[in-house]
């Protein structure tokens, strides 16, 4: 259904407000983005071993398909490494090769994985299907909107010019490598903290970190890649947060938007689940927000 204003209360039709989009604005309008959709897409290209590694590797704290970025940073590099070592102990006959087999493993196993995920996820990204999505609301094309997410269903079906999108982690329109990754970086030294363990295998564990390491999201970086546009918010008067779950790995961008339009702005954000408000709530508290409501979508 077609909803003529999200906030009678709030003028909204004016460039001085922030529209900050998530990944339930994408939901809402039936689009299937979610981790889960893309697992099942998976699936259905036949991948099923992509998919169940994934889950190996990743899903040592949480469901991996429920929430990606934060098992991707949850990683446990020992696990890792015995998954990807043969079954058997080492052969004193032949320890070379013996050591050998446990420092390529994760070169053979683990890697090859890794690099798959990424290249599947952005065939995944390019195959989210807009055709049966409907405008819902009415959105101001003069206001500006930083956009999560990768599809184009501002532009496509609101006619909001691109000029006023910033697509904070890639663009389908613009064909951009899509940015995926989480926020616990990890010193490769501390595979060396085990004294007791053998010397090769710490070697081991610490590339894996490595690894790991290129996958954060390196939110600072992209914050100042993309500073003229967190520039011009100081003159924006009002903030609509729409269906975005104020995940942690994302909150350097949301505290880049307090600091450049201040703490007594009003926001309004929208909540679709208990967990949602409690990450609202914590996210109010770190930034001191003064003038703010939340609505259920």
């Amino acid at each position: 259904m077609y909803q003529k204003s999200l906030f009678p209360e709030i003028d909204v039709e004016n460039k001085h407000t922030l529209f900050i989009i998530g990944n339930g604005f994408d939901l809402a309008h039936g689009i299937k983005s979610r981790y889960s959709d893309f697992a099942k897409w998976v699936r259905q290209q036949g991948n099923d071993r992509l998919v169940r590694m994934m889950e190996i590797f990743f899903s040592n704290k949480r469901d991996f398909w429920g929430d990606i970025e934060n098992a991707l940073g949850e990683y446990d590099e020992e696990e890792i490494v015995d998954w990807c070592s043969p079954d058997e102990g080492i052969d004193y006959d032949h320890p070379t090769r013996s050591v050998a087999a446990i420092e390529d493993g994760p070169d053979w196993l683990f890697k090859p994985i890794l690099d798959e995920f990424l290249e599947v996820f952005n065939q995944w990204v390019e195959s989210i299907d807009l055709n049966d999505a409907k405008a819902r609301f009415d959105l101001p094309a003069e206001s500006r909107y930083l956009s999560f997410n990768y599809t184009e269903t501002l532009e496509k079906i609101y006619s909001i010019p691109q000029e006023n999108i910033l697509h904070i982690h890639g663009s389908r329109l613009k064909h951009d490598d899509y940015i995926i990754g989480h926020n616990q970086p990890r010193d490769p030294n501390d595979a060396y903290e085990d004294e007791a363990e053998l010397f090769f295998k710490q070697d081991t564990w610490s590339k894996v970190i490595v690894w790991m390491n290129e996958l954060e999201k390196k939110t600072d970086d992209i914050i100042k890649d993309n500073q003229a546009f967190f520039n011009l918010l100081d003159d924006i008067t009002k903030v609509i947060v729409f269906g975005h779950s104020f995940n942690s790995i994302d909150y350097p961008y949301m505290k880049e938007v307090v600091q450049q339009t201040g703490t007594n702005v009003p926001w309004a954000i929208s909540y679709h689940t208990k967990n949602d408000t409690e990450m609202i709530t914590d996210f109010i508290a770190r930034t001191g927000l003064r003038n703010y409501r939340l609505f259920e979508l």
